[in-house]
């Protein structure tokens, strides 16, 4: 009876130790997880300061930049990194001014339909902004308000506007794409090609040191070389900068090993580093 007794208590004893032990390992895994999820929090924490770093040190770029124009082959338009502790940062800025602005005092019809928009979307996109009147476009998606606006045509526009600049109408010519130069100037196709060439020096490639580079005492006698006369130039002045106040910065940082763990920031700044546009994922 006392061995059976004893066995009883025996037997309870490993069942306790058991539970004791199935419960400290629950414990484990989850201050483990807590571990791991406190972990992530900071190191996400850490690298979205690392990337606001960034777009800081993209403003420093652009205060130290004096010269009266803005080109292709100039350090702002190259990607550049930089290291804290564990920290990894790539940055670099495009020209928001190379962009169509879809608040330009000039907007037409024509130059929707050259964005790739048909006639009844282009003119619906009018008369939004008519409507809208001083505001204009506040935000690119606004676009989605549009009857007839859907998500691939907005996709393949989105990275020819921009809605960040006033009415400005003017472009860089410096930096605007070809696709850009044709909107502006769809009835000068000989013009573009001149001004791509020109641009392109004598290697023939953009963003190199022996590009051409309009400034504002070479313009006129540029388009001059290129059969305008001067009469005539004050047109092209009307519609093109050299240099520029808006751009698009993107960042991406990393505190981790694992770079899944990334922060990526899209932001619309003016040279004084005024923010007019604020993304991050």
């Amino acid at each position: 009876m006392i061995n059976g007794y004893r066995g009883s208590i025996l037997i309870f004893v490993l069942w306790v130790l058991i539970v004791l032990s199935l419960l400290s390992i629950a414990v484990s895994r989850y201050s483990s997880g807590d571990i791991r999820l406190a972990k992530y929090e900071s190191e996400n924490i850490r690298a979205l300061y690392l990337a606001k770093a960034g777009i800081a040190k993209m403003v420093i770029e652009f205060n130290k930049d004096t010269n009266n124009y803005d080109s292709l082959n100039e350090d702002w338009n190259k990607e550049q990194e930089f290291k804290l502790g564990s920290g990894e940062v790539t940055y670099t800025a495009y020209d928001e001014e190379s962009r169509f602005n879809l608040n330009s005092l000039n907007l037409k019809k024509e130059h929707l339909v050259m964005l790739g928009l048909d006639d009844n979307l282009s003119q619906a996109v009018l008369e939004y902004k008519v409507n809208k009147g001083d505001k204009g476009f506040e935000f690119a998606e606004e676009l989605f308000l549009i009857d007839g606006m859907t998500r691939d045509i907005y996709m393949k526009l989105k990275d020819y506007i921009t809605i960040y600049r006033g009415n400005d109408p003017k472009v860089n010519i410096n930096t605007a794409s070809e696709d850009i130069l044709r909107i502006v100037l769809w009835q000068d196709p000989l013009i573009i090609n001149k001004i791509i060439v020109y641009r392109e020096g004598n290697d023939g490639m953009v963003g190199t040191e022996d590009d051409g580079v309009f400034t504002e005492d070479k313009f006129s006698s540029i388009f001059e070389s290129f059969g305008i006369t001067p009469d005539n130039v004050l047109n092209y002045q009307a519609l093109f900068s050299v240099r520029s106040n808006f751009f698009r910065i993107t960042v991406s940082a990393s505190f981790s090993e694992n770079k899944n763990i990334a922060k990526h920031i899209m932001a619309v700044i003016d040279r004084a580093g005024k923010i007019y546009c604020w993304k991050e994922d």
